[in-house]
């Protein structure tokens, strides 16, 4: 049995960052809140960017910080 958090790995490895992103924002043990926060943020704004961007969010920097926090915590 493959654990999420190798799956995660191999994801980030391979640049599949949405897929990753899907799987490690609900993640809750070994991350900080803000990191969590960043990882869940990343996500939504690939999946729902129009409303991020109504709410003036920048959506490539927030997608940016997430990926930024997945290669932090699980590239090899």
């Amino acid at each position: 049995m493959v654990k999420k958090t190798e799956q995660v790995r191999k994801m980030v490895a391979q640049g599949q960052y949405k897929e990753a992103l899907r799987i490690a924002k609900g993640f809750r043990l070994g991350i900080t809140q803000e990191q969590s926060s960043a990882l869940t943020r990343a996500y939504e704004c690939m999946v729902h960017p129009d409303f991020y961007r109504s709410i003036g969010k920048n959506i490539q920097e927030c997608i940016d910080g997430g990926v930024a926090v997945l290669h932090e915590l699980y590239a090899s």
